[in-house]
């Protein structure tokens, strides 16, 4: 996992490795979260880059309720999704987020999801 604020009021976070393992994701999520509030920010560009298995709907949203504890009013999330057999996972994953008061959305590319970032409305 690799982080930067090199683009102006936008956490990125660039995540590789092996998925399907739905604590760790949870502590990857709440890392994240965590870090961008600390910053002052409220635009947070995750590009996921994992191979092997994919966490169940059940883990998902358990993972999501955990995570609504963070209060994630006003949080805009990109997730940039390189792999198209993890894509269903990862709108469920949005579509969660935003009955926890999150605007988010997963992209093919980072170029759409900066672009949703930056004018995208909530």
């Amino acid at each position: 996992m690799v982080s930067d604020r090199d683009i102006p009021g936008v956490l990125r976070v660039r995540v590789r490795g092996r998925g399907g393992d739905a604590g760790a994701a949870l502590r990857r999520w709440r890392h994240h979260i965590t870090r961008a509030r600390e910053a002052g920010l409220d635009r947070l560009l995750v590009i996921r880059d994992l191979q092997g298995p994919v966490i169940s709907e059940a883990e998902l949203a358990g993972m999501m309720a955990q995570l609504a504890r963070l209060d994630l009013r006003g949080l805009r999330v990109a997730l940039v999704q390189t792999h198209h057999e993890r894509h269903h996972i990862d709108e469920l994953g949005t579509l969660l987020a935003m009955e926890q008061g999150a605007g988010a959305g997963v992209f093919p590319d980072e170029a759409s999801a900066l672009l949703w970032l930056r004018h995208g409305a909530d």
